[in-house]
């Protein structure tokens, strides 16, 4: 089992954990524990969200960038974590910004099961 498979298994054992999903770069799923339509439509919408707040928060201030996004509702928590960083394609030394976004769908403390 790779990494990332042990690393999801760990987070979605957890307690009100619904499931994971890894989003790539353009915003398709890469990997998850949640039914598929849930990690979807999930997915999509936050993946939108997310271009919407880091572009908020850096053009509130240009060396900052977005870290991490929780989301509250009636039902559930959405925990969001993306990352980005410089990727080397080639000898040639040609970088491009890649990154991938994790994120947790979970119960609210105190919810019951569905």
């Amino acid at each position: 089992m790779s990494e990332i498979e042990e690393a999801l298994k760990r987070i979605s054992s957890h307690p009100g954990v619904l499931g994971v999903a890894i989003l790539d770069d353009q915003g398709k799923l890469a990997r998850y524990t949640l039914p598929q339509d849930l990690a979807e439509k999930y997915g999509a919408a936050l993946f939108d969200l997310l271009g919407l707040a880091r572009t908020t928060v850096r053009d509130v201030d240009p060396q900052n960038d977005l870290m991490y996004l929780r989301i509250d509702t009636k039902k559930f928590e959405v925990l969001v974590a993306p990352y980005w960083g410089s990727v080397k394609y080639s000898l040639a030394g040609t970088h491009q910004e890649k990154g991938y976004t994790l994120f947790v769908l979970q119960r609210k403390p105190g919810q019951q099961q569905a």
